[in-house]
């Protein structure tokens, strides 16, 4: 009788931890861009070779800047290595967050400065203060 009750309590406790699993994995979906959000959508890059990449679907590609001596380094540095950068996934926090993830791995958030606008005919948004050009 013991043994039933402890496999009928492993057993519960298994469940109940796949389905919190499956719950988390469920969220770490990606999104699509809202439409007041679809003009940060495209590729971006900065003057110091930093590259983000918006896709429709809720998926961002990063290639950060590796060379910490450079200047925008710190203030656009996401904590991980290039190879871990790609599809990650990509949102916003109302309307002064840009937030990029990398589930279980990296969360990165920026500030938006200003969102994308029109320098003459080449589209630009800054994001901790530093300029993004939209390729």
């Amino acid at each position: 009788m013991r043994r039933i009750s402890f496999l009928i309590a492993s057993t519960i406790k298994l469940l109940a931890i796949l389905f919190i699993y499956l719950i988390c994995v469920s969220c770490n979906r990606p999104q699509p861009i809202p439409k007041d959000k679809e003009a940060f959508i495209g590729q971006w890059h900065s003057r110091s070779g930093f590259q983000l990449e918006i896709k429709s679907s809720g998926i961002a590609n990063v290639i950060p800047i590796v060379n910490p001596e450079n200047a925008d380094f710190i203030r656009l540095d996401i904590g991980i290595t290039p190879a871990y950068a790609k599809e990650m996934l990509v949102g916003f926090e109302g309307d002064s967050i840009l937030w990029v993830s990398k589930p279980t791995v990296r969360y990165k958030a920026f500030r938006i400065d200003r969102n994308p606008f029109l320098d003459g005919d080449t589209s630009k948004f800054i994001i901790n203060g530093v300029i993004l050009i939209k390729q």
